[in-house]
């Protein structure tokens, strides 16, 4: 094994243990089977400073991530990285990052990813025309195994929120530099303002960003323009073939860019893809069903918490990757996205789908025709729950996302045509808690038969229905606002 391979080797295995307390030389010497001195000596030959001193660097530059992607207090940062107290943390902060951590959180630097070793990336401070031109790229092809550390994870309840692209959006922003907010996302790839109802049947993919507008990529591409990177995407046709993937997989993550991919485990929802081992047999990255016993993937972790998947070309969910690369231009205007809502809140049919606006009228009907809830079959209602719940909080979190969306955008200009925004917002805001009183009159998953027996009781129903049109009622007050706005 060459020297370049097995500093890599150690520098992975200090990334993946950069966030325990203390990092523990002798046993990292037994892994490789090496003695704690040799270790130390050929790190240090090989990465240019120590173990300990590139281990304590790599937790304050974490530590830095955190003080821009929350609202953390300083001191809470400072102790859940192993600083006895506040002084101590800002002494420590202030030799990596040349400032305090509070003139850090004010100062908003860049940090996005770099080349740690060839093969290894994470996060660094970056200067502005290094993100600008994706500088510090370190391409080497023929690897074997590249990964890329420090990518926020994503889960259902990331940035307040539940819905999957857009969250795997915002975390690869993090990690690329790009400050941007999580309204912002929402907003400019549409997510925000969907609804989309099957009309022909209780359809579970009514919620999938997908159906957001006419072409169905086209929200995909929208995350890449919110960001003003380029945008690539590899389908999964019969005729592609498993080495297209890797080949495309391979070749973005050695520039240091991660890769979405629809499935890899479980059903086909966007995740990200991190990294690979083994040539491409295995993929690593975040999953939001990694820990499902029903999609896991043989329960494959990495030590830094990376789902291992050796299935994933197997799993007939995959369906898809695409990729953000380096930045071709600004990001998306406000009156772009504001023209955009307008788009996906308009009411049309689209084949049996009805979206925007009509999609209420839609789902109004089908939970107040009575034919749908004749079946006493357990799976035929708890298939109709999932439908409901899924539209609930599509409304819930989406309008929510609108409305602040809205108001940072008040915050960040001057007029009177602000106070239009305001009332689309407040508007916005109002669709959120009628969808949140939806999924109460329902019940909680607790008691799940409960909320088969609610969904089953007409007068729920009638309920649900009646919230239905209060939501219908805002939403075109918000579309409204927006429209005379615009103009």
């Amino acid at each position: 094994m060459s020297y370049s391979t097995i500093s890599r080797a150690m520098v992975s295995y200090v990334e993946s243990h950069v966030a325990d307390p203390h990092l523990d030389i002798k046993q990292m010497g037994t892994k490789f089977g090496f003695s704690e001195n040799y270790v130390r000596e050929l790190f240090a030959g090989q990465v240019g400073m120590s173990i300990m001193r590139f281990y304590k660097r790599r937790r304050i530059i974490l530590s830095a991530a955190q003080l821009l992607r929350t609202d953390r207090n300083i001191l809470d940062i400072a102790l859940e990285w192993g600083f006895g107290s506040h002084e101590a943390y800002t002494r420590a902060f202030a030799k990596v990052m040349g400032m305090s951590p509070s003139a850090f959180r004010s100062a908003r630097p860049i940090l996005g990813k770099v080349s740690l070793r060839p093969g290894v990336y994470g996060l660094e401070l970056l200067q502005e025309k290094e993100k600008r031109s994706d500088m510090g790229n370190m391409r080497q092809d023929n690897q074997d195994s590249i990964i890329l550390y420090d990518i926020q994870q994503v889960k259902f309840g990331s940035y307040g929120s539940a819905t999957p692209f857009p969250i795997c959006i915002k975390a690869v922003s993090e990690y690329l530099g790009d400050d941007v907010s999580y309204p912002y996302i929402m907003a400019a790839t549409g997510a925000a303002f969907r609804l989309v109802w099957n009309t022909e049947q209780w359809d579970l993919s009514n919620v999938d960003i997908y159906h957001t507008f006419t072409e169905s990529n086209q929200v995909y591409g929208l995350g890449a323009r919110a960001l003003g990177r380029e945008f690539s995407f590899l389908g999964r046709e019969e005729s592609t073939s498993k080495e297209e993937f890797l080949t495309y997989i391979r070749e973005h993550l050695a520039e240091g860019y991660p890769c979405i991919a629809l499935g890899i485990i479980g059903p086909p929802e966007p995740c990200i893809v991190a990294g690979y081992e083994r040539n491409g047999d295995s993929l690593l990255g975040w999953n939001f069903f990694q820990n499902d016993p029903e999609h896991a993937d043989g329960g494959c972790t990495a030590e830094n918490g990376y789902f291992i998947s050796r299935n994933w070309w197997e799993n007939t969910d995959t369906q898809a990757v695409m990729c953000l690369g380096p930045i071709n231009g600004e990001g998306m205007s406000p009156r772009e996205i504001l023209k955009q809502a307008v788009k996906a809140l308009e009411g049309r049919k689209d084949h049996s789908y009805a979206k925007g606006i009509l999609a209420y009228d839609a789902w109004r009907e089908m939970l107040l025709e009575e034919s749908h809830f004749a079946s006493e079959v357990y799976e035929s209602l708890f298939s109709k729950l999932l439908v409901q719940n899924d539209a609930a909080q599509c409304l819930a979190d989406g309008r929510e996302q609108a409305a602040r969306y809205l108001l940072e955008l008040t915050a960040q200009q001057t007029g009177e045509d602000n106070q239009k925004l305001e009332q689309a917002a407040q508007h916005f805001r109002n669709v959120s808690v009628t969808a949140g009183e939806m999924s109460s009159l329902i019940g909680d998953w607790s008691d799940m038969d409960a909320m088969l027996r609610n969904l089953a009781d007409r007068k729920v129903r009638e309920q649900l229905a009646q919230l239905i049109l209060k939501a219908k009622a805002q939403d075109e007050a918000a579309l409204s606002c927006l429209k005379t706005y615009l103009q």
